[in-house]
């Protein structure tokens, strides 16, 4: 009997010890997406902030750049068209390089992502 008593007391220590990992696992987890969903809702926060302020400096330059322009080619409609063509150009520089920007973006996530394994060994 003493067999199956000690057989027992180490079942439900095992089983016990088990309950215990599952818990902290399931708080790690949370804890894990937690972090996660912050850093990301930080990043977009911080990327439509710096896109719409962007966007009207680019405006306000690109207004000003063709009042300038026109006033010394004596041609606002051209000077006007001079800017978006030049902008249409960058759009197209950007969409050539769209593959070197997504691995750019996808080698920075990836690095901040599995680089949090060394915090997991640091606890």
């Amino acid at each position: 009997m003493k067999i199956l008593d000690a057989l027992n007391a180490k079942a439900q220590d095992t089983f016990q010890h088990g309950d215990e990992y599952l818990k902290s696992s399931e708080k790690y987890i949370k804890l894990k997406i937690f972090e996660q969903l912050s850093l990301t809702l930080s990043f977009l926060i911080k990327f439509f902030i710096i896109l719409g302020l962007g966007f009207a400096g680019l405006f306000f330059v690109s207004v000003a750049g063709a009042i300038a322009l026109g006033e010394w080619l004596n041609s606002l409609p051209l000077a006007c068209l001079i800017i978006g063509i030049t902008l249409i150009l960058l759009m197209g520089l950007a969409f050539a390089f769209r593959r070197r920007i997504d691995n750019t973006v996808i080698s920075n996530v990836s690095d901040n992502f599995f680089n949090s394994d060394k915090d997991e060994k640091e606890i």
